[in-house]
């Protein structure tokens, strides 16, 4: 018996959930200190200079597939450099209270390594200090997202297709719709009924039932109706696995307050017959 498509992928998170009893959590943040975590296998340093190129490279695979104009470019770079600068302060913050943290974590250490009893003053300060970390990085992430808004404004739809995502939940609604179609009468009843299951969302317009009847209403299709339809039919179901409005902000923010954005868009900017900017 072949496996859901969307219960292979909750196996395969929670595997990436529970990969060892000494592995830090996911949702664990690198400035919480645990005392049973326990570091994983390491070997080599990271290289900055690495790391950097890695991020460039997938800014420009975006920015590439994005296919920006000159005057495009030229208009969003006041609202880019604004939000590396946002960015900066929020970092700044964020190294400061780590700092803090730091030397709290490091006092806590040592009284450990002298079989010392840690205070309770300390410990109090620890956990103050990361829960000052967590809300730092919420409050510059949601500056961020705010300021990155007006950014729509200067996309087209098939721009923000790509910088959001949609373009890929549209995608993955076509891969089950296509998945569906090509099971065997007893698989697809059984499928079709666990992944509408599985995959209802009432707040989204897509409950059970209404996924049953678009599951149902692409089987029947003939492959001349289906292959005119599909992207209609992959259209309602894409909201499953894209993201919301707010997450949609997010990830602009996220892609246009990189330190590198701005470097990279003037650097194309040259390579688009406008050295301005």
């Amino acid at each position: 018996m072949m496996k859901m498509r969307y219960g292979l992928a909750l196996l395969i998170l929670a595997a990436a959930l529970t990969g060892g009893a000494c592995q830090r959590s996911s949702a664990q943040a690198p400035d919480e200190a645990t005392d049973n975590s326990c570091p994983a296998v390491s070997v080599g340093p990271e290289s900055a200079q690495l790391l950097g190129l890695q991020d460039d490279l997938r800014l420009l695979t975006i920015l590439d597939r994005m296919q920006l104009t000159a005057d495009q470019i030229n208009q969003m770079l006041p609202l880019v450099d604004q939000l590396a600068q946002q960015r900066a302060e929020s970092d700044q913050q964020i190294e400061k209270l780590q700092g803090d943290l730091i030397r709290a974590l490091t006092d806590k250490r040592q009284l450990l390594v002298e079989d010392k009893p840690v205070s309770e003053e300390i410990e109090r300060q620890i956990v103050t200090l990361q829960s000052a970390v967590g809300k730092a990085r919420e409050q510059g992430a949601a500056r961020l997202t705010e300021s990155a808004k007006p950014l729509r404004k200067l996309l087209t739809a098939p721009q923000l297709d790509i910088v959001t995502g949609r373009n890929e939940a549209r995608l993955q609604a076509r891969e089950l719709l296509d998945w569906l179609r090509g099971l065997s009468d007893s698989d697809f009843t059984e499928e079709a009924a666990a992944n509408a299951e599985g995959l209802a969302d009432a707040d989204k317009g897509l409950d059970k039932d209404v996924l049953t009847k678009l599951f149902a209403t692409a089987r029947k299709m003939t492959a001349a109706q289906y292959d005119k339809g599909r992207d209609e039919l992959a259209a309602r179901l894409a909201p499953l696995y894209g993201p919301s409005p707010d997450q949609e902000d997010a990830q602009i923010a996220g892609a246009f307050a990189h330190p590198h954005t701005a470097a990279l868009l003037r650097e194309k900017l040259k390579f688009a017959g406008n050295s301005e900017g």
